[in-house]
């Protein structure tokens, strides 16, 4: 007659470490969506004039029918663009 109970080879329990890791993933999933969709603050596009607020699909339709004359050129965007990463980057470099 044996004594002893048998040892269980599995366990039902996670592992704490799994845990965090799975945590931590799901977290930044969540905040790069939502830097994404831009639902965090951003501090440098809060002030730049030449990005334009995004336009629903029907009224950009009706608009580059009538007229094409409203939209910005795209020249200029980029070089507004390439000053702000200029002005960027050389406020980094200086600290």
């Amino acid at each position: 007659m044996t004594l002893y109970q048998k040892i269980p080879t599995t366990s039902s329990r996670i592992d704490p470490m799994m845990l965090v890791a799975a945590a931590g993933i799901v977290l930044l999933s969540v905040v790069a969506t939502a830097m994404i969709v831009r639902w965090l603050p951003d501090e440098g596009r809060t002030g730049d004039a030449s990005v334009a607020p995004p336009v629903p699909a029907t009224a950009a339709r009706a608009s580059s029918a009538s007229s094409s004359a409203d939209l910005p050129a795209t020249p200029v965007t980029r070089k507004v663009r390439d000053q702000n990463s200029q002005a960027r980057a050389t406020q980094f470099a200086s600290a």
